[in-house]
């Protein structure tokens, strides 16, 4: 059973930024710390959230709350970034609408003692139905428009553009020539300090509203896309 979420404890965040400086052995020795001020309150907050999102804009949302299935693994993967310390200094969330969560259209909530991340995005399997999608007049302005929306008022850094110039056969004029660019994905992101509120479960509501200003993007990703 997953208890109601009543909040991130201020004891919590600050014991991801000490973890991101540590090593496996104070890790071991404050792991009870971890379980009940961290993980805890981060299944809390998978269920609480999925339950947001699906009464909100995303009715068909899958919430796993558990470390592999909506919470990532808190340490880092050194095989492949050793020079990494071995452990992160946030908590990284998310929620899909699709059957396989690696290829669906995913929000996310990435939380640090002073800062929280918002994403929303998509893996891109079919390159060549993506350029047919984004050139279309009508469906590619739709993902222009929402994403143009998305950005007013906030820094939105989208990442995923995997070509340094627009594919042939269109042109590098093209007026979503940005997003023909992309290759293996597209994520449109954004931070904002963390609230005072973090620690209550009106948390949930707050990341919820943030998270219906992507509700268009995510939309176009979930009708085109799975």
């Amino acid at each position: 059973m997953v208890d109601e979420f009543t909040g991130f404890p201020a004891e919590g965040l600050a014991f991801l930024t000490k973890l991101g400086a540590r090593d496996k052995a104070w890790f071991d020795a404050n792991r009870a710390t971890y379980e009940a001020q961290v993980v805890g309150p981060a299944k809390s907050f998978v269920s609480a959230m999925g339950e947001a999102l699906a009464d909100g804009f995303a009715p068909n949302i899958i919430a796993e709350p558990k470390t592999n299935g909506s919470i990532a693994p808190i340490n880092n993967d050194l095989r492949f970034s050793p020079d990494k310390p071995p452990y992160k200094d946030h908590l990284l969330l998310k929620w899909w609408e699709g059957d396989d969560k690696k290829r669906s259209p995913t929000l996310w909530v990435r939380i640090t003692q002073d800062q929280i991340g918002f994403a929303t995005g998509a893996p891109i399997h079919d390159v060549e139905r993506w350029r047919s999608l984004v050139a279309d007049d009508a469906i590619g302005a739709d993902l222009a428009n929402a994403l143009t929306a998305l950005a007013k008022g906030r820094s939105l850094d989208i990442d995923g553009q995997g070509y340094k110039k627009v594919p042939k056969p269109y042109d590098e004029n093209h007026p979503r020539a940005d997003l023909l660019r992309h290759k293996m994905g597209l994520q449109a992101r954004w931070s904002e300090p963390i609230p005072a509120g973090a620690n209550k479960r009106a948390f949930v509501d707050w990341c919820t509203r943030r998270l219906e200003a992507a509700a268009p993007v995510h939309h176009w990703f979930v009708e085109h896309l799975v």
